[in-house]
């Protein structure tokens, strides 16, 4: 019954609005009205399901300034919160009120404002216009020009621009709260500050940004791009190739990234300079006195790397080869000439920069790292405590469970073992996989015993005894092995779906079976036929150039 529907349950789950009436209802308003759909119509009710606004509009939206839109016969006019009708329905689009008392009206392809009382303070005889959230001005258009109004109706300016910009200020728009607004005119731009005055004059520049929340703006000239302040400085010459905001965690950042020539510099949210001749650079975060602090990481033109605060005060060296992330953790994994170590946030070498290999796991989360050693691996905690001393070759987490499941290889074959150092699968394979896209999923192995292959699961029993030369897992039905130079197929329960005296078998990749019966190519005395999952012959004949066009990814 409630499927699709929505209600209200109070603070100890009980119904107060029951499933089963209602196709939709928003959390209630600051004044105790809930937006509400009932059927296909629209209406308020309160908290007792008194029906405020009646159901008889196809759309309605939330109530702005006291006033909300509503669509009644493919038109839009404007209820009270008693519900009253106080503006008719007459206009072509859905809208609201501002705080400058106006609200921008549509009808018959023209626009134009109108007051909380339907009046129209600036006519409906334009093709298009413009109004933001926080600011009083209004923009409008005639044949193809822009002019500023005010609240009041009044004509600011002429008619003259061809695009007038909007910014964002603290996610909400604006024209001037940034400090300037960007006009363009004549393939040309301009700055006006909030009175509509030409701060910076057309034709200065060739081309510019909306200013920021920061009140600054990235412009060019002759294609070198600098940065002005809302008072028309130029806070950056215009003397950079490019000039931009970087990526940053799936964001554009604040701060600004110019390069010139050859190198980088990097300038905080104000246009200051954070650091100067860099060849790259990436944002990080560390742990400086207990504390997550932003970083930057530094390449020179030499190729090191090191780091900086976000004030350009050198924090690490650039001195190394490598520099992985801190990543909010105490310490970072450094390459230094061709050894491998820790570093902590004042470059005080935690774990000495002597090893092959360090590799830090889950380094958001981060556990423990594996690190190599004259030819031996072994794992130390995020504290630098060892959980294993070097008495491995190799060692892996495996992918089922990261932090206590090990693949490792001693003596030349791999086995499992727990993060206690108890061993889970003997050491007796020569080849073990972690985990494979298109396998048997987490709970398994594929394995490889005395040049034979075969399936374990993750506690190393026998799925598939390690006695077949080929394996080819495609799905749990259809398994193709190969043993003493025969082909064959089972399933993972190990049950024979097809014989094993074919000179090869394919099948294609994409099919798994569940919707169409399983079709085999097979190879027999030399000729190819198809075959079912019951080895009964569906076509004979292929073309051994059919087959290998097909089938060309296996080889």
């Amino acid at each position: 019954m409630g499927k699709g529907s929505w209600g209200y349950n109070d603070e100890k789950g009980n119904a107060v609005i029951p499933l089963g009436k209602y196709k939709f209802l928003n959390p209630m308003d600051e004044k105790g009205m809930i937006y509400a759909k009932k059927g296909t119509k629209y209406g308020y009710i309160d908290i007792l399901e008194n029906i405020i606004v009646p159901f008889e509009y196809d759309d309605l939206t939330v109530f702005s300034e006291e006033l909300a839109c509503a669509k009644k016969n493919n038109k839009f006019g404007f209820l009270n919160r008693k519900g009253s009708v106080v503006i008719p329905f007459q206009y072509d689009n859905e809208t609201f009120f501002r705080k400058n008392g106006l609200a921008l009206v549509k009808k018959n392809s023209l626009y134009g404002f109108i007051d909380k009382k339907g009046k129209e303070i600036i006519p409906i005889i334009y093709q298009n216009a413009t109004h933001v959230i926080l600011d009083s001005l209004v923009t409008l258009e005639k044949q193809g020009k822009w002019a500023f109004f005010d609240s009041f109706g009044k004509q600011k300016t002429d008619f003259i621009y061809d695009e007038i910009t909007v910014t964002s200020f603290n996610y909400k728009d604006t024209f001037w709260k940034n400090g300037l607004i960007l006009v363009r005119k004549n393939n040309q731009i301009s700055y006006l500050n909030k009175n509509l005055k030409e701060i910076i004059p057309f034709g200065k520049y060739d081309t510019g940004e909306v200013f920021n929340r920061n009140r600054i703006a990235i412009v060019s000239i002759n294609s070198k791009y600098g940065i002005i302040d809302e008072f028309g400085k130029e806070i950056v010459k215009t003397e950079y190739d490019t000039l931009e905001h970087p990526e940053e965690s799936y964001h554009e950042s604040e701060i600004f990234a110019a390069k010139k020539s050859t190198y980088l510099v990097l300038f905080d949210k104000n246009g200051k300079e954070i650091y100067n001749k860099i060849k790259d650079f990436s944002f990080d975060h560390c742990r400086i006195n207990n504390k997550i602090e932003a970083i930057y990481h530094v390449k020179d033109l030499n190729g090191k790397y090191g780091a900086i605060d976000t004030k350009g005060k050198l924090l690490i060296p650039i001195v190394y080869d490598e520099f992985q992330d801190f990543g909010s953790n105490y310490n970072a994994i450094v390459k230094y000439k061709g050894k491998f170590g820790l570093i902590d946030s004042n470059n005080k070498v935690t774990y000495p920069i002597d090893n092959e290999a360090i590799y830090a796991i889950d380094r958001e989360d981060l556990d423990y790292y594996i690190i190599k050693t004259n030819n031996k691996s072994g794992i130390i905690d995020k504290n630098l405590k060892p959980i294993f001393n070097f008495d491995y070759q190799e060692i892996a987490p495996c992918f089922y469970d990261t932090k206590n499941r090990f693949i490792v290889k001693q003596n030349d074959k791999y086995g499992v073992i727990d993060r206690a150092g108890r061993i889970i699968i003997p050491f007796e394979y020569s080849e073990m996989s972690n985990w494979v896209e298109y396998g048997p999923g987490k709970n398994y192995h594929f394995v490889t015993k005395d040049n034979k292959k075969g399936l374990i699961t993750k506690e190393g029993k026998t799925v598939i005894a390690p006695i077949y030369d080929h394996l080819f897992y495609h799905n749990d039905k259809m398994i193709i092995l190969s043993k003493d130079e025969k082909y064959g197929v089972i399933t993972i329960q190990n049950e024979q779906v097809i014989p094993f005296f074919y000179e090869k078998i394919y099948i294609e990749f994409g099919f798994f079976g569940d919707n169409k019966e399983a079709e085999f190519y097979v190879l027999k005395n030399g000729k190819y036929s198809i075959v079912n999952n019951k080895n009964e012959i569906i076509k004979s004949n292929i073309s051994a150039q059919e087959v290998k066009d097909k089938f060309s990814y296996y080889n």
